[in-house]
């Protein structure tokens, strides 16, 4: 874990962005207190949306599979 005093904060912002942006997790102090912590954004969480299809469907959901409907909107053969 890396450390800032709040002095230093606004001279090497760019520098501790680069620490955070790399994982790393950073105090700051005030008079060798901490008060405060910049810590790295964590990811948005994805939905799983097969996941949730398939809890709701199953594995074979019933009906046509997808490519026969768009063949047979084109006109392809059924």
């Amino acid at each position: 874990m890396k450390t800032a005093t709040v002095q230093q904060l606004p001279q090497q912002w760019p520098e501790i962005l680069r620490w955070v942006a790399a994982g790393e997790e950073v105090q700051v102090t005030h008079q060798d207190r901490v008060v405060a912590r910049v810590v790295p954004a964590t990811p948005a969480l994805r939905p799983d949306f097969l996941a949730r299809a398939k809890a709701v469907w199953g594995e074979q959901p019933p009906g046509k599979p997808l490519s026969q409907i768009v063949l047979e909107a084109r006109g392809g053969e059924s």
